[in-house]
């Protein structure tokens, strides 16, 4: 039988203000914890790095850019990587992706204990709307800032089983569990 201490971190609130590197300091922080507590593995939020930002409407696509990140790990999370890898930790979290030409992606990563990356996936079922509506009291505009997911429902070989991933509103289709279920 193999067991597998799992880590949910929860941030609480990122403020729309708050810069990637002070989150990432509280993300090690929360590691930091699961470490002590002998976790394998630590799972932390959709869209992690930043405040849940599809619900504000930013004009210039300029504007939003600073919410993706176009390398993982990149600048601000190196040292989450690198302190994930010192306590032989592996590491699942979200973030807006920007990739080399120019998609954006709702993602999460998957990581090993030695801070390699083992998979990523895109977020395929966007909920929401696609631009900014007046009449609405709460915005919710995934489907402007990211793509649907091009990279189906795969799972990697890790922790000694089989993993895979989805992402919040990726719960509710059958298809989501079906393609992971026929993966391993």
């Amino acid at each position: 039988m193999r067991n597998i201490t799992v880590g949910a971190a929860q941030l609480g609130a990122i403020q729309r203000a708050e810069g990637k590197a002070a989150v990432c300091a509280r993300m090690i922080t929360l590691l930091d914890e699961a470490a002590a507590k002998g976790c394998d593995l630590v799972v932390y939020p959709e869209l992690a790095l930043t405040t849940f930002f599809p619900r504000y409407d930013v004009g210039h696509p300029g504007e939003s850019d600073a919410w993706f990140d176009a390398e993982m790990p990149g600048p601000d999370t190196r040292l989450l990587f690198e302190k994930a890898a010192q306590h032989g930790i592996a590491l699942s979290f979200g973030y807006a992706e920007k990739t080399a030409d120019g998609h954006h992606f709702n993602t999460s990563i998957q990581t090993d204990k030695a801070g390699n990356e083992v998979g990523k996936y895109r977020k395929v079922h966007l909920p929401g709307h696609s631009e900014y509506d007046p009449a609405r009291t709460h915005q919710h505009l995934e489907k402007k800032y990211f793509e649907p997911g091009d990279l189906g429902f795969p799972v990697w070989r890790t922790q000694e089983g089989i993993l895979g991933m989805c992402i919040c509103n990726d719960r509710r289709w059958p298809e989501t569990y079906r393609c992971l279920a026929l993966g391993g």
